[in-house]
């Protein structure tokens, strides 16, 4: 999707639409709706607004479509929670079995999507995302190297 078109359908998807997500930025109704049209040119939603729209939503379609555009797929954040490492690694089985579904589909249709594409790197993206946070709680996890020492 592009970057404008994600902005637009962010604002509009919003419970009570435009005139909702505006009151809630602080923002004229007129002006957002203006902001998020593609067709207008005299006003141009700023980054710190489409970070805003982003928050206020949970809608992240913004930043999806622009590393898209950029060729990247953007990966979830997860926090490792070390007192939760098995809650951890069956998040990760999970994300696992759920990019292996996501090629079985893809490639049971014959020719690969550009959806079902997208559909495999955001589950890859998951399962990396989750690997991580398996990791980062198996090294939290770990006893502190005594001083001096090395690791």
């Amino acid at each position: 999707m592009d970057v404008l078109d994600a902005a637009y359908h962010t604002a509009h998807r919003f419970p009570g639409g435009v005139p909702a997500l505006a009151g809630r930025m602080g923002i004229v109704p007129g002006v957002l709706q203006n902001k998020v049209n593609a067709s207008n040119t005299s006003h141009h939603l700023t980054l710190r607004e489409a970070m805003a729209m982003q928050e206020i939503t949970g809608d992240v379609a913004i930043l999806h479509a622009m590393a898209d555009a950029l060729g990247y797929v953007c990966v979830r954040g997860t926090p490792a929670n070390p007192e939760n490492l098995q809650a951890l690694h069956w998040q990760m089985v999970s994300a696992y079995a759920d990019l292996g579904h996501s090629i079985v589909d893809a490639i049971s249709a014959g020719a690969v999507s550009r959806n079902a594409m997208r559909r495999c790197e955001a589950m890859a993206a998951e399962l990396s995302s989750a690997i991580n946070a398996v990791l980062g709680s198996l090294r939290a996890r770990m006893p502190s190297p005594p001083k001096g020492s090395e690791k």
